[in-house]
């Protein structure tokens, strides 16, 4: 019922079969994300207490949690259970781009920033963490240090035609309009469909 989108014949479901079991972590983890596909974030989370006092080592339990915080806006106890979930997937990049990204949300630059480099570190052709640490730089207005990575980006997708874009905006804050106009020419070449196009050509 729940992968079918009846989220709230399921939760009926998943409350009889507590009911009949009050010991199984499934129910209340299946329980807790039919509530959350439902937006009832605060029964979510009762219910994955539930599940992490019979599983407290699993890790849908911690990445439920965390997520289900984060869109509570309790990023507090969202960071906590994203770093348990990342102690028992010590690899999952998901995680710690999430935990980066909350790191952000609450206005704590600099360790987003490390945690993107780390990433990076450890898995040098994820572009995701180049673009996302791009931004943030493109944010913080440091412009040369987000053309350095904008341009690493190119590096290994080179058909990612919006770092073309924001290395021409890079330049052009930076006052180099030569190379700002090369990349705009670029973006322009590669992206014949993308709406930027018209603010610019």
């Amino acid at each position: 019922l729940r992968i079918g989108n009846k989220n709230k014949e399921a939760i009926d479901k998943y409350l009889h079969s507590i009911l009949i079991n009050k010991e199984n972590p499934t129910s209340y983890l299946g329980l807790a994300i039919a509530y959350k596909n439902v937006r009832n974030y605060d029964k979510a989370i009762l219910n994955l207490k539930k599940a992490e006092k019979l599983i407290p080592f699993d890790f849908t339990v911690q990445k439920e949690l965390a997520l289900c915080n984060i869109i509570n806006g309790d990023f507090e106890n969202g960071m906590k259970y994203l770093i348990n979930s990342i102690k028992i997937e010590p690899d999952n990049v998901d995680m710690q781009m999430q935990l980066a990204l909350v790191h952000e949300m609450i206005e704590e630059e600099d360790m987003a920033l490390m945690i993107y480099q780390k990433i990076i570190e450890t898995n040098p052709d994820y572009t995701r963490a180049y673009i996302q640490k791009a931004t943030l730089y493109m944010y913080l207005e440091d412009y040369l240090n987000c053309a350095k990575v904008f341009s690493k980006v190119i590096k290994i997708k080179p058909d990612y035609y919006r770092a073309f874009l924001a290395l021409g905006i890079c330049y052009d804050k930076l006052g180099n309009t030569t190379a700002a106009k090369r990349f705009y020419k670029k973006y322009l070449k590669i992206s014949s469909n993308d709406e930027n196009n018209r603010e610019i050509s």
